[in-house]
């Protein structure tokens, strides 16, 4: 009873404001008390009501899915992907976490949403979100995606919910909560062997696997020219996706920046799309 008052309180709050609300004098600290109160601890079924994953239902756990339930996940980023969307794409979601940009390109009409998620945990999120959004077309490949087939250690970071292949660099100095063993697979594979049809649009979030993931999708950039959407956690690594990128005929915008400081590293955000020939 009171998830559905919360969230009838929630669909009151214009989605414009929603990812503001904390800029808002007493207003963040308000919401904070009652959604504590009422939801954190809890996981309940939620179909978000508004913004660019509107109309899928999700598994959610308070707090650390209220971006999920408020529908303003990563705002800027989501928006963006949406817009590019186009009804009838196959659209990939690498690095999927609880699934919300699945659920985005789903929303949007996507004709495939193909994800890949290696971590145990969050395929259990993916197998539910699919179960529950039973006609919306995505497809679960649990399975890292670098830059050749192989197995490799997944290291499940003290942030449980955030894991990242053993070859990433990102937070070298981080502490491992677990080491699982891993399938990876290359995208250039799965799409050479007909496992998954080619893509229209990739999203990349694989915690410093990024350049790892390129490399084994290099001919499918080359061929099929996706638009990509991905999460780059260095500087290092921005220098590597933008040579190959670029090298294969593509520029690079930058979404969103968060420069290094003394807890964690740069992360850029870019949207990189094929040049067309004049």
């Amino acid at each position: 009873m009171a998830k559905g008052i919360v969230s009838r309180a929630l669909s009151l709050v214009p989605f414009s404001i929603r990812d503001r609300i904390k800029t808002i004098p007493g207003a963040a600290q308000l919401q904070r008390a009652i959604v504590a109160r009422a939801l954190d601890g809890r996981e309940f079924e939620h179909t978000v009501d508004a913004g660019p994953a509107k109309g899928i239902t999700f598994l959610v756990r308070m707090p650390q899915d209220k971006g999920i339930w408020t529908g303003t996940y990563e705002s800027d980023f989501a928006s963006r992907l949406a817009t590019a969307v186009k009804p009838g794409m196959v659209t990939f979601d690498i690095g999927s976490w609880h699934g919300f940009f699945a659920g985005v390109m789903a929303a949007q009409g996507a004709q495939q949403v193909h994800v890949f998620e290696p971590l145990p945990a969050n395929v259990e999120r993916i197998r539910r979100l699919v179960a529950l959004n039973p006609g919306r077309p995505i497809t679960l490949h649990a399975c890292a995606v670098g830059d050749r087939d192989t197995e490799m250690d997944l290291i499940v970071m003290p942030e449980t919910s955030m894991a990242k292949l053993e070859a990433s660099c990102f937070q070298a100095a981080e502490t491992a909560a677990e080491r699982l063993r891993v399938k990876v697979r290359t995208l250039d594979a799965m799409i050479a062997t007909g496992e998954v049809a080619p893509p229209a649009l990739m999203k990349i979030d694989v915690e410093g696997a990024e350049a790892m993931v390129l490399a084994g999708a290099r001919e499918t950039i080359r061929v099929f020219r996706p638009i990509i959407f991905t999460e780059v956690h260095s500087s290092a690594l921005m220098a590597a996706c933008r040579a190959l990128l670029e090298s294969v005929g593509y520029r690079i915008e930058t979404i969103d920046h968060h420069p290094a400081n003394a807890l964690a590293e740069d992360v850029t955000q870019i949207m990189a799309s094929p040049i067309k020939a004049a």
